[in-house]
């Protein structure tokens, strides 16, 4: 059975869930990070093969910008890794634990797979924010690199181009994680306000024991009498 079925299947059985359709969301954001994470990945590594500086021989080696390029290549390549990584061991995890529903969504106090929450959330920041991020400044550097020692104005102006796309990129980032994360405060505050109704409604009933059984029992006495 596919996922999408499973996920009709359990619509119907299980519609004020919410942790079977929180299960459905950390895998839909794993399985763009593991494509995402590939592809930028790959991306990355046929730059920095295909990358030549036989064409700079007559001019000088800037040493600061060839630093800078060899650490933004590593550090693209290396969380693009560890976010596919992650995505990579606790997808098919999540995915056997959506198909063992049955099993565990009659418990109210189980939570699988809670403990990773921590890692999903961190593959996922890393591979389409700062991974993205990163992605787009190696790409200005190269662009340096390769068209600078032939024209510089040219350089300078994809620069600007390139500054103009990334603009708006950094700006939707930061206000789509700012969202996210408030929206998430904001269902935790609205969690612990039910969990804090509940302990107060079973502290009242414990406090007022309900005592209609002895009374009736006395009122059936009295008629025999």
């Amino acid at each position: 059975m596919s996922d999408s079925s499973l996920y009709l299947s359990t619509k119907g059985t299980n519609k004020t869930d919410q942790r079977l359709q929180n299960l459905f969301y950390r895998k839909s954001k794993l399985e763009s990070v593991n494509e995402t994470s590939a592809l930028l990945s790959g991306f990355a590594i046929v730059a920095i093969v295909e990358l030549s500086l036989d064409s700079y021989k007559d001019h000088s080696s800037n040493d600061g910008l060839l630093i800078c390029y060899a650490i933004i290549s590593c550090l693209l390549v290396g969380i693009h890794l560890l976010a596919l990584l992650m995505s990579m061991c606790i997808l098919p995890e999540l995915k056997s634990v959506i198909r063992q529903s049955d099993v565990w969504i009659n418990n109210e106090n189980s939570k699988p797979l809670s403990s990773l929450n921590v890692y999903i959330e961190i593959a996922w920041v890393v591979s389409t924010g700062l991974g993205l991020f990163l992605f787009i400044i190696e790409l200005g550097i190269i662009i340096w690199i390769k068209v600078s020692g032939f024209s510089r104005p040219a350089a300078i102006s994809a620069l600007i181009t390139l500054c103009l796309v990334g603009c708006p990129f950094i700006l939707f980032a930061i206000g789509f994680y700012f969202r996210v994360t408030r929206a998430k405060i904001h269902l935790h505050q609205t969690d612990l306000e039910k969990i804090e109704r509940g302990a107060i409604a079973r502290g009242l009933l414990l406090n007022n024991p309900v005592v209609t059984p002895s009374t009736t029992i006395e009122f059936h006495v009295d008629e025999n009498h």
